[in-house]
Protein backbone atom coordinates (compact mmCIF):
# COMPACT_ATOMS: atom_id res chain seq x y z
CA UNK A 1 0.00 0.00 0.00
CA UNK A 2 1.32 3.28 -1.04
CA UNK A 3 2.29 5.80 1.86
CA UNK A 4 -0.91 8.28 0.96
CA UNK A 5 -2.12 11.71 2.81
CA UNK A 6 -5.60 12.63 2.34
CA UNK A 7 -6.81 16.56 3.14
CA UNK A 8 -9.27 18.79 1.49
CA UNK A 9 -8.74 20.35 -2.00
CA UNK A 10 -7.31 23.96 -2.26
CA UNK A 11 -7.28 26.81 -4.42
CA UNK A 12 -4.15 24.99 -5.65
CA UNK A 13 -4.92 21.98 -6.74
CA UNK A 14 -7.60 22.67 -8.61
CA UNK A 15 -5.57 21.93 -12.50
CA UNK A 16 -4.74 18.54 -10.82
CA UNK A 17 -8.02 17.69 -9.99
CA UNK A 18 -9.23 19.00 -13.33
CA UNK A 19 -7.33 16.26 -15.18
CA UNK A 20 -8.74 13.53 -13.32
CA UNK A 21 -12.22 14.95 -13.24
CA UNK A 22 -14.69 13.98 -15.34
CA UNK A 23 -18.15 15.16 -15.37
CA UNK A 24 -20.02 17.52 -17.47
CA UNK A 25 -20.08 21.00 -16.19
CA UNK A 26 -17.21 20.80 -14.09
CA UNK A 27 -14.98 23.62 -15.03
CA UNK A 28 -12.22 25.09 -12.89
CA UNK A 29 -14.91 27.65 -12.11
CA UNK A 30 -17.16 25.34 -10.39
CA UNK A 31 -14.45 23.44 -8.67
CA UNK A 32 -13.12 26.89 -7.17
CA UNK A 33 -16.87 27.98 -6.18
CA UNK A 34 -17.52 24.84 -4.29
CA UNK A 35 -14.37 25.25 -2.96
CA UNK A 36 -15.13 28.53 -1.56
CA UNK A 37 -18.33 27.59 -0.05
CA UNK A 38 -16.76 25.25 2.17
CA UNK A 39 -19.26 24.44 4.76
CA UNK A 40 -21.67 22.90 1.76
CA UNK A 41 -19.40 21.45 -0.43
CA UNK A 42 -16.10 18.77 0.21
CA UNK A 43 -13.85 18.06 -1.94
CA UNK A 44 -11.32 15.01 -1.02
CA UNK A 45 -8.15 14.30 -2.37
CA UNK A 46 -5.57 11.93 -1.77
CA UNK A 47 -2.06 12.92 -2.05
CA UNK A 48 1.23 10.66 -3.00
CA UNK A 49 4.32 11.11 -0.78
CA UNK A 50 5.66 13.80 -3.84
CA UNK A 51 2.44 15.37 -3.88
CA UNK A 52 0.61 13.61 -6.76
CA UNK A 53 -2.92 13.84 -6.80
CA UNK A 54 -3.39 9.93 -6.39
CA UNK A 55 -7.55 10.20 -6.31
CA UNK A 56 -10.20 12.74 -5.75
CA UNK A 57 -13.99 12.81 -4.43
CA UNK A 58 -16.13 15.39 -4.26
CA UNK A 59 -19.22 15.59 -1.66
CA UNK A 60 -22.10 18.33 -1.08
CA UNK A 61 -24.50 19.11 1.79
CA UNK A 62 -27.99 17.65 1.09
CA UNK A 63 -30.38 18.73 4.50
CA UNK A 64 -28.49 17.12 6.79
CA UNK A 65 -26.20 14.49 5.36
CA UNK A 66 -23.48 14.68 2.65
CA UNK A 67 -24.47 13.32 -0.81
CA UNK A 68 -20.91 11.62 -2.41
CA UNK A 69 -20.89 13.12 -5.90
CA UNK A 70 -17.90 11.74 -7.99
CA UNK A 71 -15.05 9.57 -7.57
CA UNK A 72 -12.33 9.85 -9.40
CA UNK A 73 -8.75 7.59 -9.36
CA UNK A 74 -5.78 8.40 -11.61
CA UNK A 75 -5.39 5.06 -13.39
CA UNK A 76 -1.72 4.78 -12.22
CA UNK A 77 -3.31 4.08 -8.78
CA UNK A 78 -6.80 2.09 -9.83
CA UNK A 79 -5.07 -0.95 -7.86
CA UNK A 80 -3.83 0.79 -4.57
CA UNK A 81 -7.11 0.78 -2.83
CA UNK A 82 -6.79 4.82 -3.46
CA UNK A 83 -10.71 5.12 -4.03
CA UNK A 84 -11.43 3.48 -0.67
CA UNK A 85 -9.28 5.64 1.20
CA UNK A 86 -10.54 8.57 -0.34
CA UNK A 87 -14.12 7.90 0.34
CA UNK A 88 -13.40 6.84 4.17
CA UNK A 89 -11.66 10.42 4.32
CA UNK A 90 -14.48 12.69 3.27
CA UNK A 91 -16.70 10.15 5.49
CA UNK A 92 -14.47 10.93 8.05
CA UNK A 93 -14.80 14.64 6.82
CA UNK A 94 -18.31 14.43 7.24
CA UNK A 95 -18.74 13.29 10.84
CA UNK A 96 -16.04 16.12 11.85
CA UNK A 97 -17.98 18.58 10.25
CA UNK A 98 -21.22 17.43 11.81
CA UNK A 99 -23.04 15.67 9.06
CA UNK A 100 -25.46 12.76 9.94
CA UNK A 101 -24.35 10.82 7.21
CA UNK A 102 -23.39 10.35 3.71
CA UNK A 103 -25.33 9.33 1.10
CA UNK A 104 -24.98 7.97 -2.41
CA UNK A 105 -27.15 6.91 -5.31
CA UNK A 106 -25.91 3.39 -5.85
CA UNK A 107 -26.38 1.86 -9.34
CA UNK A 108 -25.59 -1.57 -9.02
CA UNK A 109 -23.74 -2.28 -11.95
CA UNK A 110 -21.70 0.46 -11.22
CA UNK A 111 -18.04 0.37 -8.95
CA UNK A 112 -20.08 3.07 -6.25
CA UNK A 113 -21.78 -0.16 -5.34
CA UNK A 114 -18.81 -1.77 -4.12
CA UNK A 115 -17.70 0.80 -2.54
CA UNK A 116 -21.33 1.03 -0.90
CA UNK A 117 -20.67 -2.27 0.34
CA UNK A 118 -17.36 -1.23 2.48
CA UNK A 119 -19.15 2.00 3.77
CA UNK A 120 -22.12 -0.61 5.03
CA UNK A 121 -24.70 1.90 3.02
CA UNK A 122 -28.04 0.50 3.43
CA UNK A 123 -30.17 0.92 0.54
CA UNK A 124 -33.71 0.49 0.26
CA UNK A 125 -36.93 1.94 -0.42
CA UNK A 126 -38.06 2.11 -4.39
CA UNK A 127 -35.39 1.57 -7.13
CA UNK A 128 -35.24 5.11 -9.17
CA UNK A 129 -34.50 6.92 -12.44
CA UNK A 130 -33.50 10.44 -12.04
CA UNK A 131 -34.60 12.87 -14.98
CA UNK A 132 -33.47 16.31 -15.94
CA UNK A 133 -36.32 18.45 -15.93
CA UNK A 134 -35.73 22.02 -17.33
CA UNK A 135 -36.25 25.46 -15.70
CA UNK A 136 -37.45 27.53 -17.79
CA UNK A 137 -36.58 31.39 -18.04
CA UNK A 138 -33.46 30.16 -15.80
CA UNK A 139 -30.43 32.20 -15.99
CA UNK A 140 -28.57 30.69 -18.36
CA UNK A 141 -25.36 28.74 -16.48
CA UNK A 142 -23.68 29.63 -13.41
CA UNK A 143 -23.37 32.78 -11.43
CA UNK A 144 -20.30 34.27 -13.06
CA UNK A 145 -17.02 34.00 -11.50
CA UNK A 146 -15.64 31.57 -8.78
CA UNK A 147 -16.80 33.07 -5.15
CA UNK A 148 -19.40 30.79 -3.71
CA UNK A 149 -22.98 31.40 -5.15
CA UNK A 150 -26.03 32.65 -2.72
CA UNK A 151 -27.33 29.83 -1.90
CA UNK A 152 -26.19 26.00 -2.45
CA UNK A 153 -28.74 24.03 -0.56
CA UNK A 154 -32.14 24.37 1.44
CA UNK A 155 -35.62 23.50 1.11
CA UNK A 156 -38.22 23.85 -0.91
CA UNK A 157 -41.80 23.64 -0.25
CA UNK A 158 -44.31 22.49 -2.88
CA UNK A 159 -47.99 23.26 -3.06
CA UNK A 160 -50.10 19.70 -3.43
CA UNK A 161 -54.10 19.06 -4.17
CA UNK A 162 -55.72 17.14 -1.19
CA UNK A 163 -55.98 13.85 -1.82
CA UNK A 164 -52.72 13.39 -4.04
CA UNK A 165 -50.35 10.90 -3.69
CA UNK A 166 -46.64 11.65 -4.47
CA UNK A 167 -44.87 10.20 -7.46
CA UNK A 168 -41.61 9.52 -4.79
CA UNK A 169 -41.95 10.09 -1.05
CA UNK A 170 -39.77 12.75 0.81
CA UNK A 171 -36.43 10.57 0.58
CA UNK A 172 -34.63 12.28 3.62
CA UNK A 173 -36.81 12.74 6.70
CA UNK A 174 -37.51 16.79 6.21
CA UNK A 175 -39.32 17.73 8.53
CA UNK A 176 -43.03 18.29 7.07
CA UNK A 177 -44.65 21.26 8.99
CA UNK A 178 -47.11 22.92 6.00
CA UNK A 179 -50.85 21.60 5.74
CA UNK A 180 -51.21 21.21 1.79
CA UNK A 181 -47.78 21.16 0.47
CA UNK A 182 -44.24 18.79 0.85
CA UNK A 183 -41.18 19.91 1.53
CA UNK A 184 -38.28 18.92 -0.10
CA UNK A 185 -34.24 19.09 0.88
CA UNK A 186 -32.08 20.41 -2.08
CA UNK A 187 -28.65 20.48 -3.27
CA UNK A 188 -27.36 22.77 -6.59
CA UNK A 189 -24.77 20.22 -8.67
CA UNK A 190 -23.36 22.26 -11.14
CA UNK A 191 -26.42 24.03 -12.53
CA UNK A 192 -29.47 21.08 -11.37
CA UNK A 193 -30.83 21.10 -8.21
CA UNK A 194 -31.30 17.75 -6.84
CA UNK A 195 -34.67 16.98 -4.91
CA UNK A 196 -35.50 15.02 -2.12
CA UNK A 197 -38.70 13.69 -3.47
CA UNK A 198 -41.25 14.05 -6.32
CA UNK A 199 -44.35 15.37 -4.90
CA UNK A 200 -46.47 14.82 -8.12
CA UNK A 201 -49.22 12.99 -8.25
CA UNK A 202 -49.09 12.51 -11.58
CA UNK A 203 -46.06 13.26 -14.06
CA UNK A 204 -48.26 15.52 -16.21
CA UNK A 205 -47.86 17.71 -12.58
CA UNK A 206 -44.58 18.49 -13.46
CA UNK A 207 -45.52 22.23 -13.72
CA UNK A 208 -46.52 22.71 -10.11
CA UNK A 209 -43.37 21.43 -9.20
CA UNK A 210 -41.54 23.66 -11.82
CA UNK A 211 -43.42 26.89 -10.65
CA UNK A 212 -42.39 26.06 -6.93
CA UNK A 213 -38.58 26.07 -7.61
CA UNK A 214 -38.39 28.61 -10.37
CA UNK A 215 -37.41 31.00 -7.70
CA UNK A 216 -34.54 29.57 -6.95
CA UNK A 217 -32.89 30.35 -10.01
CA UNK A 218 -31.75 33.62 -9.55
CA UNK A 219 -29.65 33.06 -6.29
CA UNK A 220 -28.40 29.71 -7.94
CA UNK A 221 -28.27 30.27 -11.41
CA UNK A 222 -29.42 26.64 -11.69
CA UNK A 223 -31.03 25.53 -15.17
CA UNK A 224 -32.99 22.49 -14.56
CA UNK A 225 -34.33 19.73 -11.55
CA UNK A 226 -33.36 16.42 -11.04
CA UNK A 227 -36.43 14.71 -10.41
CA UNK A 228 -36.94 10.96 -9.11
CA UNK A 229 -39.18 9.05 -10.09
CA UNK A 230 -40.04 4.92 -9.47
CA UNK A 231 -38.63 3.01 -12.11
CA UNK A 232 -41.66 0.37 -12.30
CA UNK A 233 -43.11 3.79 -13.16
CA UNK A 234 -43.82 3.00 -17.02
CA UNK A 235 -46.78 5.50 -17.61
CA UNK A 236 -44.04 8.88 -16.51
CA UNK A 237 -40.91 7.08 -18.03
CA UNK A 238 -43.06 6.88 -21.35
CA UNK A 239 -44.13 10.40 -21.11
CA UNK A 240 -40.67 12.16 -19.81
CA UNK A 241 -39.26 10.13 -23.36
CA UNK A 242 -41.72 11.73 -25.33
CA UNK A 243 -41.04 15.02 -24.06
CA UNK A 244 -37.10 14.82 -24.53
CA UNK A 245 -35.73 14.39 -20.43
CA UNK A 246 -32.85 13.52 -19.76
CA UNK A 247 -32.29 10.02 -18.20
CA UNK A 248 -29.09 10.00 -15.45
CA UNK A 249 -28.54 6.27 -15.52
CA UNK A 250 -29.16 3.31 -17.63
CA UNK A 251 -30.31 0.96 -15.03
CA UNK A 252 -32.08 2.30 -11.51
CA UNK A 253 -30.51 3.34 -8.66
CA UNK A 254 -31.46 3.52 -4.87
CA UNK A 255 -30.37 5.64 -2.15
CA UNK A 256 -27.64 4.54 0.11
CA UNK A 257 -27.04 5.84 3.71
CA UNK A 258 -24.27 5.62 6.07
CA UNK A 259 -24.74 6.99 9.78
CA UNK A 260 -21.49 9.49 10.75
CA UNK A 261 -20.58 8.05 14.45
CA UNK A 262 -22.93 6.16 16.42
CA UNK A 263 -26.10 6.93 14.52
CA UNK A 264 -28.04 3.70 13.63
CA UNK A 265 -29.51 4.32 9.79
CA UNK A 266 -32.57 5.37 9.52
CA UNK A 267 -35.30 3.67 7.90
CA UNK A 268 -35.79 5.01 4.13
CA UNK A 269 -38.88 6.22 2.29
CA UNK A 270 -41.22 3.41 1.45
CA UNK A 271 -42.22 3.10 -2.43
CA UNK A 272 -46.03 4.34 -3.51
CA UNK A 273 -48.38 1.86 -2.03
CA UNK A 274 -49.83 -0.24 -5.36
CA UNK A 275 -52.64 0.76 -5.71
CA UNK A 276 -51.25 4.47 -6.31
CA UNK A 277 -48.32 2.94 -8.06
CA UNK A 278 -51.17 1.45 -10.32
CA UNK A 279 -52.59 4.44 -10.84
CA UNK A 280 -49.58 6.36 -11.92
CA UNK A 281 -49.02 4.42 -15.02
CA UNK A 282 -52.79 4.10 -16.30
Amino acid sequence: MKDFTARPLAADDVDSALRLCDIDGIDGNVVRRELAAERDYCWMGLFTADGTLASVHRGMRWHERLLLKGLFVDERFQASGAGLRTVLAVRDWASRNGFRGVLAWVEPSKPEAHLARRLRMRCGGPRLHRYLIPLPHAQEGLPSGSGPVRTATGTLTVPVPDGSSPAVEELLGVEQCTPGAIRLAWVLDRSRLVLSGNPCDSVTDLDTLVEAAKSLAPATGATSLEVPFEAADLHSALWLAGNAAKRLSRTPVSLGFAPCGGERPAAVAPARNAASAAEGRA
